[in-house]
C-alpha cells in the first residue's frame, strides 16, 4: 500500500460513520505512516471499546478484549480474546488499539491547504465553515462537510444557502445535485483534488478551478435554479422556515461552543436565520447536552480547531493560483 492509497482510504472512512482501523489494518500501512498521521492530526485514537484481531486465524476475526488485571502492582495487565478454534488467546496491548479519522484535523488541513482561516464547526463532526478563498476578482465561501449522502444531510445543506456560489469540499461521496436546496454549489471530493505529503495535505489548483468552473457551467445551462426577485424571496422564506424546523440541539450547542455565551449564541443564530432564536432555547439545548454528558459544565470552547504540522510551502503563491 502506498501513501496515496492510504490517503484515499482515510477519505473513504471519513464519509463512513463509525469507521475504525484496527491493529491488523494499521500494520499493513507504510512504515512510519501512523506516526506521521498522528502528528498531522489526520487520525486519532478511536473512541470504542477494546477489540483485537485474532493472531491465530487466517481471517483475523475481531473479538472483544477481556483485561486481566495483575495481582501485583509491579506486573502489567494481560489481554485475552475468545476464539472459536483456539478458545482463549492472549493478545498484546498494541493489538487492542483502534484508530479513526480525525475530522477536525482533516478540516484544519484542508483550510491550511487553501490558505484560508481556521475551520469553524457549525455542526460538530459534520459541517465546518472555512472562510473565503480568492476567486478571480472576488472571493467565494468555502465549507467542508462529511456524510452528505446520509438521510439527515438536507439539514447540513441548508447551511450552504441557495445561491450556488459556495465551494463545498467533501472527503469522498458527492451528493446528487438535485438534493441541494436552490442552486447546487460546487462540490469537490478531496480524493480528486488533494494529496498527502509526508506531513501535510496539498491541493491541485487546476482540479479545484475545473470543478468550480464545471459547477458554474451546469448552473448556466439550467442545472441550477434561476430565480427572479419574487422567486428568491420565496426561497429565502422557505429556507428560514426549514432552518428553524431543523434547529437541532447540535446546532444550538455548536453556536454556544463557538461564542462561549448563551446570549451571544442566540443573537448570532437569530441574525444568521433572520428569525428570533431565544436564549431559553439555547439554554435548554446546552442543559440537555450537559445532562447527557456530551458537554462539560465547565467547558470553555471559543474555538474548536487544530493546526496541522508546520508548512514548508509558500502559501501566498498557492493562493494566487486560484485568482487566475
Amino acid at each position: 500500500m502506498t501513501r496515496a492509497d492510504l490517503f484515499r482510504l482515510l477519505l473513504i472512512a471519513a464519509d463512513a460513520p463509525g469507521s475504525c482501523f484496527d491493529h491488523s489494518e494499521v500494520s499493513r500501512w507504510p512504515k512510519g505512516a501512523l506516526d506521521d498521521l498522528l502528528k498531522s492530526h489526520l487520525v486519532c485514537p478511536a473512541q470504542t471499546g477494546l477489540t483485537a484481531p485474532c493472531p491465530n486465524c487466517d481471517d483475523h476475526h475481531i473479538e472483544t478484549v477481556t483485561v486481566a488485571e495483575p495481582a501485583d502492582d509491579a506486573d502489567k495487565p494481560r489481554y485475552f480474546i475468545c476464539c472459536p478454534e483456539s478458545l482463549k488467546v492472549e493478545v498484546t496491548e498494541e493489538m487492542c488499539r483502534g484508530w479513526a479519522v480525525d475530522l477536525d484535523g482533516l478540516a484544519a488541513a484542508l483550510a491550511s491547504a487553501l490558505a484560508v482561516s481556521a475551520p469553524k464547526p457549525v455542526v460538530p463532526g459534520r459541517f465546518w465553515r472555512l472562510g473565503r478563498m480568492p476567486w478571480r476578482d472576488t472571493t467565494r465561501e468555502v465549507a467542508f462537510a462529511v456524510r452528505l449522502g446520509d438521510d439527515d444531510s438536507h439539514a447540513l445543506m441548508l447551511h450552504v444557502g441557495t445561491g450556488g456560489r459556495a465551494v463545498v469540499f467533501v472527503p469522498h461521496r458527492v451528493p446528487d445535485r438535485s438534493r441541494w436546496p436552490g442552486r447546487a454549489p460546487a462540490v469537490i471530493p478531496m480524493h480528486a483534488a488533494a494529496a498527502m505529503t509526508d506531513d501535510d495535505v496539498v491541493l491541485d489548483p487546476e482540479a479545484v478551478i475545473e470543478a468550480v468552473n464545471e459547477a458554474d457551467r451546469l448552473a448556466e445551462l439550467g442545472g441550477g435554479m434561476s430565480l427572479d426577485a419574487r422567486g428568491k424571496k420565496l426561497v429565502r422564506g422557505q429556507l428560514k422556515a426549514e432552518l428553524k424546523g431543523h434547529l437541532t440541539d447540535d446546532i444550538l450547542v455548536a453556536a454556544y461552543q463557538e461564542h462561549n455565551s448563551i446570549d451571544k449564541a442566540a443573537e448570532a443564530l437569530s441574525k444568521q436565520m433572520e428569525t428570533t432564536v431565544s436564549r431559553d432555547k439555547v439554554w435548554r439545548a446546552v442543559k440537555r447536552a450537559q445532562e447527557a454528558g456530551v458537554l462539560a459544565r465547565t467547558e470553555d470552547s471559543g474555538s474548536v480547531s487544530r493546526s496541522v504540522a508546520s508548512q514548508r510551502r509558500d502559501r501566498g503563491k498557492k493562493v494566487d493560483q486560484y485568482r487566475k
